[in-house]
């Protein structure tokens, strides 16, 4: 289930073990999106835009002229540069963590897994009775967080799929995009990805 950024679904339980069919390898592996998943994806997404970028330092200059204007200015004028460093620091992670907790009350999809079944034909995706089925022509790209591998259809539209969900599938399902995406639709560190995913499994 894809779905664009403002309203994202993943998962978390790893169902079954990669598997040989006719098409090569098979992976399944099953999400389920929790509310820490979704902040955290939505935050590091933020982070690493342009609008998120100019926003810290934004904030810090507003820090940094708080701190040469203090007993230099009027306390209004220090205050008011306070004010906006924390506004542009602080506000943004508290409205971001906010959003996400009415969007996993109002959105029942978010609160169900998806399966994933992964070959080097297409990607299978269900959610109890809707399946939806993705070529590998129509992924945009993959990236790796620090905690989980979004799976873009479009800037705009992706999925996310936690570690922890991933888990000893890592390695397989890595394989495949190898062999169906170009190198620079790949944007991570392959062993350090699969190494993470193996880390969360062995938590589990």
């Amino acid at each position: 289930m894809d779905n664009n950024i403002d309203n994202m679904e993943t998962n978390n339980n790893v169902t079954s073990d990669a598997e040989s069919d006719v098409t090569g390898i098979s992976v399944e592996f099953e999400t389920l999106l929790g509310e820490k998943d979704l902040v955290d994806f939505k935050l590091y997404h933020y982070y690493h835009s342009f609008s998120g970028i100019a926003t810290v330092i934004f904030g810090l200059i507003c820090f940094f002229i708080c701190g040469v204007s203090f007993n230099n200015y009027n306390m209004a004028y220090t205050l008011m540069m306070a004010f906006f460093g924390l506004f542009f620091t602080v506000y943004t992670p508290i409205g971001i963590k906010t959003k996400v907790r009415r969007q996993m009350k109002a959105s029942q999809s978010l609160s169900d897994p998806v399966k994933y079944t992964v070959t080097e034909n297409k990607i299978t995706l269900s959610q109890g009775d809707i399946h939806e089925e993705l070529l590998w022509e129509e992924v945009y790209k993959l990236k790796a967080t620090p905690k989980c591998i979004i799976l873009y259809l479009s800037a705009v539209r992706a999925n996310v799929i936690p570690f922890k969900c991933l888990g000893n599938k890592a390695e397989s399902f890595v394989k495949i995009a190898e062999k169906k995406l170009s190198p620079f639709q790949i944007k991570m560190d392959k062993k350090k990805v699969i190494e993470k995913c193996r880390q969360e499994a062995d938590r589990r």
